[in-house]
């Protein structure tokens, strides 16, 4: 018997015949898992780091979230922030501590 268990008839040909006379389909699985939903994280996180890098800022990490304090440190400062050598970017909160921020890393230079 070359039919699926559930066949009524019994009486295809083959297994492919049985299941085309079912309209058997197959669903596409759940895309939203775990570790996809990190993969995607992780694809924004990176590119968010690359337009930083690409306008000359070095955040103190990869993720969005340090990227984008070093985006606002840059624009506090009125300069690339750079983790290396400037304080953390969320101690640059204001124009302020930019610009004694500015005047430390100019008489350490």
């Amino acid at each position: 018997m070359s039919c699926r268990e559930g066949c009524k008839t019994k009486d295809h040909e083959s297994y492919a015949a049985c299941l085309r006379s079912a309209s058997v389909t197959v669903s596409a699985m759940n895309t939203t898992t775990p570790m996809n939903d990190a993969f995607n994280q992780t694809k924004k996180d990176l590119s968010a780091y690359q337009t930083a890098r690409l306008n000359g800022i070095q955040p103190e990490g990869t993720s969005t979230e340090k990227v984008r304090a070093a985006e606002q440190a840059s624009r506090l400062l009125g300069r690339a922030y750079n983790a290396e050598k400037d304080p953390p970017a969320n101690m640059i909160n204001s124009k302020k501590t930019a610009q004694f921020t500015n005047r430390t890393a100019n008489a350490n230079d």
